[in-house]
């Protein structure tokens, strides 16, 4: 390892002669500091990446990032997004991972997060954080912490139309201006539209109407105060696997791959989906008093959907609310941080039939929906979840040596009750109700958690040379279980992780480098089981070993071109870990995680010209996978999955032409087998382009 390092330091030092300045984050330490002296793996998505991009989610931005899995199923807002294996379990949202908005957290109390309301076209920046990071972001940043920075209203007066038009009815628009309104008062006004038909497969639609309003104040000595309001209106069509079910004689992703048509899934939920009305509300000052800092925030979400789902139909009323509460004191040798967290989450779900069904058999099964329309109550549910938690952290900075010393205290609550008046039956596949349900309840339910957790970090770094650095961590990240597992699952632990990890980074004119080694145990993982007919169970794993490897570098071969390579090396196993089949608990112990390639990488080449001209290619690897815990079969993955880009800015006008999967490759962006067998297919999308002009004023 130190003949690997060292190596690493003389290739970097030979490749360079000058020294230049970095990306800042503050995502990592909660302060602001250059990405290059952080002791912990950080990567930056920049504004110009960003813009040579469609946009239409997150998957735009961190696609190609070593260690961070990440696939859109249908192109909308639906991402499924994994850190170092975190996130693996979610079925659908964002699990395990912190994600703040412009600083906030937007992550439940429980570890879910919905991307329904991040208006993509805001995004100037993305930081990525990877490993855990609870000790400053609490409870459920146990994969890592991904922080997306917005236009901020501070910046010059003026602002931009953009007008985007691809295939399947592709459009991507919207209108932003900012300006100062008089006294230090500033206003940003955002306005955009996002929608595909998403016709290459059936029951595919998204739409979403997003509006935001940014009115901050700046202060004579800098100091702000930033507000964020948002309203969102979204609609997102579920279309289902494509189903591999040799007993019955069905396999649908072998007709996709032959003929390239995509057809309706084989199972009975041909009409899922998420239909959300969302308003958010951000407040968050930044003031100086000398030399200490102070940072209040408090933010609400109030969030609705209606949510078609395997079984039955959710809708749901939420109420999230928080503050967080931090200072920072400079002083002769670095910074003290401090601070304080608390989060409210208030839900109420009632649960629904399918009303338009077909049932076949006898007795009745069944073998379709036919609309997306409720029928009778199943289920009433009350969720509230409380999180609250204090952290401290010292960063010393001595000469070449950056010491970060710090720990955290957190406690998160939940009080989960209800009725059912009926369930649905995976095993009769129809519905069971109690002999009266107008009079009779099936039963009442009560489940109360509470969870507590103490999150330590040391991180040190070591200035080689200027601009080689080397760096060492121990972390840890805690991850309380979701209300909606603990609802069917009720004997759930808090998982548990610790991470140690090393690496390099290199920042000259020309060459960039980052690097890292990782080894994390996990204790007590939540883990997903497919069951026969869809059914997701979640059980803990007892010991789950990961260990890693990242790179990520770019080359200045010319002014006006770069090359980039980023790889990742992933080896995760169960160490303990028995999975429930058919009633029996079967040993998994040895057996890699499934999804989670052990290679995956990625290449780019971009092209900016003085004059307007810019272009760039990228081609992303995922290697094979197992497709269940069993770790009886794999999925091939897919091999250099290309999207390109190029586009001419001139004065006032930018316009630009994006295609992704520019060979029409066909290949699953998600692949599982279920305990009985059967497996289940998410088609990626095929070719398809987006033009765009842009305004500038």
């Amino acid at each position: 390892m130190k003949r690997y390092f060292l190596l690493l330091a003389l290739v970097s030092s030979s490749l360079a002669k000058e020294l230049i300045l970095e990306d800042i984050s503050v995502t990592a330490t909660r302060t602001e500091r250059k990405t290059e002296d952080t002791p912990a793996s950080v990567s930056v998505v920049g504004k110009e990446k960003i813009q040579q991009k469609p946009m239409l989610n997150l998957y735009d931005a961190l696609q190609g990032l070593p260690g961070v899995n990440i696939a859109s199923r249908n192109q909308g807002y639906d991402t499924r997004l994994i850190i170092r294996g975190a996130g693996l379990k979610a079925t659908y949202g964002v699990r395990e991972i912190m994600i703040l908005l412009n600083g906030v957290p937007i992550t439940d109390p429980d570890s879910l997060t919905r991307l329904d309301f991040v208006d993509t076209s805001l995004i100037e920046r993305v930081e990525v954080v990877k490993g855990p990071n609870s000790t400053l972001w609490g409870v459920n940043a146990f994969g890592g912490v991904i922080n997306v920075i917005t236009r901020s209203p501070f910046e010059k007066k003026g602002g931009f139309i953009k007008l985007g038009f691809g295939d399947y009815n592709t459009q991507n628009h919207n209108i932003y201006y900012s300006t100062p309104i008089g006294g230090g008062f500033y206003l940003g006004i955002n306005a955009s539209r996002r929608q595909s038909d998403n016709s290459w497969r059936p029951w595919n639609k998204f739409w979403t109407n997003q509006v935001v309003l940014q009115p901050s104040y700046m202060f004579e000595n800098g100091d702000t105060w930033e507000n964020y309001v948002s309203y969102t209106k979204a609609s997102l069509q579920l279309p289902g696997s494509l189903v591999v079910n040799p007993a019955r004689g069905i396999d649908q992703f072998s007709e996709y791959l032959k003929t390239g048509r995509v057809p309706r899934t084989a199972d009975p939920w041909k009409h899922m989906g998420r239909y959300s009305e969302i308003f958010f509300f951000s407040s968050k000052l930044n003031k100086t008093f000398g030399n200490w800092e102070v940072i209040p925030l408090i933010y609400t979400n109030h969030w609705q959907h209606y949510h078609p789902v395997t079984g039955r139909i959710n809708d749901a009323d939420t109420w999230i609310y928080g503050m967080d509460f931090q200072v920072n004191y400079k002083h002769g040798f670095g910074t003290l941080t401090m601070g304080a967290t608390l989060r409210h989450d208030d839900q109420k779900t009632k649960y629904f039939r399918y009303k338009d069904v077909d049932e076949r058999g006898k007795p009745p099964r069944i073998v379709s929906t036919l609309s997306d329309a409720k029928g009778d109550l199943l289920e009433r549910q009350n969720q509230k979840t409380t999180l609250y938690g204090v952290f401290l952290q010292e960063s010393v900075q001595k000469g070449r040596w950056i010491i970060d010393v710090g720990v955290r205290l957190d406690r998160v609550s939940f009080d989960i009750s209800g009725y059912k008046w009926g369930d649905y039956s995976f095993s009769a596949g129809n519905y069971r109700s109690c002999p009266n349900p107008s009079i009779d309840r099936c039963f009442d339910y009560s489940v109360k958690r509470d969870y507590t957790a103490i999150s330590p970090r040391i991180g040190v770094l070591y200035k080689l040379t200027p601009g080689i650095n080397i760096y060492g961590n121990i972390s840890t990240g805690v991850n309380t279980p979701t209300s909606s597992e603990l609802s069917s699952n009720p004997d759930l632990k808090l998982a548990k992780a610790i991470n140690y990890e090393i690496g390099l980074k290199t920042r000259h004119e020309r060459f960039n480098l980052d690097t890292a080694v990782y080894y994390m145990q996990v204790k007590d993982e939540v883990v997903r089981v497919i069951q026969p007919n869809g059914y997701t169970q979640f059980v803990n794993a007892g010991k789950t070993e990961k260990k890693g490897f990242e790179l990520s570098a770019s080359y200045r071969l010319l002014k006006e071109l770069e090359a980039g390579v980023s790889y990742a090396y992933s080896d995760y196993k169960f160490k303990e870990f028995s999975e429930p089949v058919g009633g029996v608990n079967v040993s998994r112990k040895g057996n890699r995680l499934p999804y989670i390639p052990i290679h995956q990488y990625s290449i780019f080449l971009s092209y900016k010209q003085p004059s307007g001209l810019y272009a760039r290619v990228q081609a992303d690897t995922w290697g094979e996978y197992y497709m269940d815990n069993a770790n009886s079969e794999k999925y091939s993955g897919y091999k250099f999955l290309t999207s390109a880009s190029v586009g001419y800015a001139k004065g006032n006008f930018d316009v630009s032409f994006m295609v992704d999967n520019l060979f029409n490759k066909k290949y699953a962006v998600e692949a599982t087998k279920d305990t009985s067998g059967v497996k289940r297919y998410i088609p990626g999308a095929p070719r398809t382009f987006l033009a765009r002009i842009t305004y500038n004023f």
